[in-house]
């Protein structure tokens, strides 16, 4: 018991509040959150051993938290798609501009998550752990079990792909001229 205890005191209770903040930043609701957090946890406690003998413990206990969320998002995504077939109907419901606004909102952010879980895993991962929980190359290459360079370029083409999957959802510069230049 001192034992699990100890590895508690040392392995997850320095970075708790951040393995939180990681799950949440990705899921976005406190039910999907609790879910993902107690499964990171599980996965933690089942493969303890492996866990403290990683070179940078820390790293991997948040890998571990990031994968347990885009689980948690991917039974949630594959749920809501069977309940939407199975009630699909004719009628669109009417909507006000600001609840139109806040719902795209919320679906560009879905999006960009959704092409981030497209990615190979490595990708992801690195993408992650670079851009929302700003860890440092050197960090992220020693959880993916990588030199840096390789960290970087996992990143460098995460950014390419990402940037041709999300291209409809920023201005076109070359579009816009073109439009004005119509008037």
């Amino acid at each position: 018991m001192n034992s699990s205890h100890g590895d508690y005191d040392t392995l997850i209770q320095p970075i708790e509040d951040r393995m939180i903040r990681t799950v949440w930043r990705i899921v976005r609701d406190p039910d999907d959150a609790d879910d993902a957090f107690q499964e990171a946890l599980e996965t933690i406690w089942r493969r303890l051993d492996h866990v403290a003998r990683h070179p940078n413990p820390h790293a991997l206990i948040l890998r571990i938290c990031i994968n347990c969320a885009y689980d948690v998002l991917r039974r949630k995504s594959r749920r809501e798609r069977h309940i939407a077939l199975a009630e699909i109907s004719d009628e669109m419901p009417a909507s006000a501009p600001s609840a139109a606004e806040q719902v795209a909102s919320r679906e560009t952010r879905e999006e960009i998550y959704r092409a981030i879980g497209q990615l190979p895993g490595k990708q992801a991962e690195a993408v992650l752990m670079r851009f929302v929980e700003d860890m440092p190359y050197g960090d992220i290459a020693q959880a993916l079990g990588c030199r840096e360079a390789t960290a970087r370029k996992h990143i460098a083409r995460a950014r390419v792909k990402l940037a041709t999957a999300l291209a409809h959802l920023a201005p076109s510069p070359l579009r816009e001229v073109a439009n004005h230049e119509a008037y």
